[in-house]
């Protein structure tokens, strides 16, 4: 579903369930596929996702007045993720039921392992694995991980098909 709030409308995606919730001030890049049961409410402040990434089932996205939801590039967001105020770079995995809180920052290529809790204000630095409650750097990536992430967000721009 989409929803219009004021004159902001959600941009479509290439792949939007339908059951999944766009609302509000919604900007996507190309190839962006959000799964069933996701919302994205960028009804005070704007979501923004990049080139094909994509928004697994029944993640829930939002912003505050001052802080936007700014998704890069080749981004996997799993199963029931919450998102909250944030900034997660180009090439990242955000695991099945992670959350992340308000002003925390994910570097380029980087891991948040599942059911993770990543604090306020929280700045991971690019290549890391992060992990717990509250996450904690686990160890540093090696840089060809990049292709690696890049490959599974691709292969969401691929399931798509099964639907278009």
């Amino acid at each position: 579903m989409i929803v219009k709030i004021g004159d902001k409308e959600p941009d479509k995606p290439l792949f939007l369930a339908p059951n999944a919730t766009l609302i509000g001030d919604i900007r996507l890049g190309e190839n962006v596929s959000i799964w069933h049961g996701a919302v994205l409410r960028g009804d005070i402040n704007y979501i923004k996702i990049g080139n094909s990434s994509n928004v697994q089932d029944n993640s829930v996205f939002h912003v505050t007045e001052k802080l936007p939801v700014i998704i890069g590039d080749y981004v996997t967001v799993g199963h029931n993720v919450t998102i909250h105020g944030c900034v997660i770079e180009d090439y990242c995995l955000i695991g099945m039921g992670a959350v992340i809180l308000d002003n925390a920052h994910i570097g380029k290529g980087s891991i948040v392992a599942a059911g993770s809790v990543i604090k306020e204000n929280a700045v991971i630095p690019p290549g890391s694995l992060v992990a717990g409650v509250p996450a904690v750097i686990k160890r540093t990536l090696p840089p060809e991980s990049l292709k690696t992430l890049k490959e599974s967000a691709l292969h969401y721009v691929k399931y798509t098909e099964l639907y278009n």
